[in-house]
This record gives structure tokens, sequence and C-alpha cells, in this order.
């Protein structure tokens, strides 16, 4: 069951020029389309089944939707707009290339291996992909991986807010202070370290890394 499911979506699209990839219902990122990822929006959206260049000018994402969209749905919009923004167009053809090899050609190895990790193994991050996890999670942490994470320093780059700062302190508010610079992250870090009854010491790597091993253990 997992070789067929495994040579079925083993293949993914690689962007060239954006005329053959369909924005929506193609496989972007990970190994789930935007329409199922982000079905409440992709239900009210009135440009289905259209291509990426058709969609996207590398500005701006050209949707529009049937119904009016409330604070929740446009975070959401937000977040497939910064997905928008690392397609990078080029003049060649889009084509399907296979996604477990470095080469992007398929062998038997490569369908042997993926079968044997107990599934398909979401390539496009290092071992955290690797893990069993919710796709939306997936997506949150690519979107980390990169720096495109909303916060304020980021959403002022876009013009969005004119204030920087954290609202919870005074400091400018950037993904490393959201997540380990600011007071009530540092308060939430040393209450996490007594319940686990060692000291963690607050970084991306360190936290991957116990993430990553309390899994393997799991």
């Amino acid at each position: 069951m997992w070789a067929s499911k495994a040579a079925r979506i083993g293949y993914r699209w690689k962007v060239g020029n954006g005329k053959k990839i369909k924005f929506w219902e193609d496989v972007l990122v990970g190994n789930i389309s935007l329409a199922i990822l982000f079905w409440d929006l992709y239900y009210i959206v009135n440009e289905k089944n259209m291509t990426i260049v058709e969609l996207w000018d590398v500005t701006n994402l050209k949707c529009t939707f049937r119904r009016c969209v409330d604070n929740r749905k446009m975070q959401v919009w937000l977040e497939i707009v910064e997905i928008a923004k690392t397609l990078e167009l080029v003049d060649e053809d889009d084509s399907l290339v296979w996604q477990y090899t470095s080469n992007g050609v398929y062998n038997v190895q490569s369908l042997y291996n993926i079968v044997n990790f107990r599934g398909i193994i979401p390539v496009y991050l290092p071992a955290v992909w690797k893990l069993n996890d919710p796709p939306r999670l997936h997506v949150f942490l690519w979107l980390l991986s990169k720096n495109r994470v909303l916060t304020r320093d980021n959403l002022a780059k876009r013009q969005f807010v004119n204030d920087k700062t954290c609202l919870f302190c005074s400091e400018e508010d950037t993904v490393f202070h959201l997540f380990f610079g600011c007071v009530v992250s540092a308060r939430m870090w040393n209450e996490l370290s007594e319940v686990v009854g060692f000291k963690l010491d607050p970084n991306f790597e360190n936290v991957a890394k116990l993430w990553l091993s309390q899994k393997k253990n799991t």
C-alpha cells in the first residue's frame, strides 16, 4: 500500500514559468495542495483551476472571494501570500521531478527507502518534516525557516504596520524575539524548564533537537 502511494505522489512540480502548475490545486509545498491545506479560503475563492502565472505577478496574488473575509481568514490569506512570495518564476517550462532524489530522477532505491520509513516523507525541509505532524504545522515551520512569519518587523516591511515593537514589551518584534527574546516567552521557557526538570537553552536549534529526540522516544 505504501509503495503504491509513494509512486502516486513521489513526483512534484518544479516551478518554471508557472504556466502549467495550478496555484491552488497542485502541490506547491510539501505533499499537500493549498486547496486542501487552506480549504476554508479555497471554498470561497473565485479563481479556481488557474495557473501560478495567472494569479501571481511576483508582487500581488490576484484572487477575489465570493464572501467577506473576516480577520481570521485574513491571517490565513497573508500566510498564502507569503507562500506565493517564495515562488521564483523563471524562463523555462514547469516540470515534474522525482522528489526523493537529489537530481530529481526516479530510481527504485529511493522508493524502497520511502516505503521502509513507514510512509511518505515530506522533503521540503530537513528532519522535522519526517515527523507525523499536521500539515499546517509543517507550513508554519517552513515559513518560520524563511523568516516569513508575520511578526511586526515583517509586517512593517510590507507596510501593514509602522511600529515594529513587541506588543508585550518595548523590544523590536522579530521571529527570534517572539519565541525566545520577549519577557513573556522567556517566562514560558523558565516554567517549561521546571516541568521537564532540566534547564532549557532556548534557541531554535536546541528546541528542534529536543523535539526530535522526544519524538523518537514516543
